[in-house]
């Protein structure tokens, strides 16, 4: 593989190249969205010093860093004090959820020691139909019961 490929639950592309030749091939659908995105892109421009303020629903991807390059990010995530499940990028479990270990440990756990690790317990307002949905499909194999049954 090349340097800007890694394994994360499957293939991850740092470039534009692959990842389209990717969706062409597995997932049409989803390379035709990708195009309309694509149409409506901005690509800034920026010069030392400059910083990019984003949100998390904002569409956005990497572009390669090249060979003998880096690029410096400083990453900063301010939440609401009760939004205690949302964790800040940093080297601890959060970094390591993209990799498969921290997945797999996470899917065998209980509610109780998911609450340990800041995801909000069954019953707590943040889970309705759509967040257990989302919570199942980045954690297959979960056991979401517990989360269903707190909404009835």
């Amino acid at each position: 593989k090349q340097w800007y490929q890694r394994r994360v639950r499957g293939e991850f592309y740092n470039d534009r190249t692959h990842a389209e030749k990717y969706f062409e091939e597995k997932h049409p659908d989803v390379a035709q969205f990708r195009k309309k995105i694509y149409d409506r892109q901005v690509i800034p421009v920026y010069k030392p010093g400059d910083v990019l303020l984003y949100r998390y629903d904002i569409w956005h991807r990497g572009t390669p860093v090249n060979v003998g390059h880096k690029r410096s990010v400083i990453n900063i995530a301010w939440k609401k004090r009760d939004s205690f499940w949302h964790l800040t990028w940093n080297p601890a479990w959060s970094k390591w959820n993209y990799y498969g270990k921290v997945e797999n440990v996470l899917i065998r756990l209980s509610p109780k020691q998911r609450a340990l690790l800041g995801v909000p317990k069954p019953g707590h307002e943040y889970w309705n139909e759509d967040s257990i949905k989302w919570f199942g499909a980045r954690y297959p194999g979960i056991d979401l019961g517990p989360y269903l049954q707190a909404l009835k």
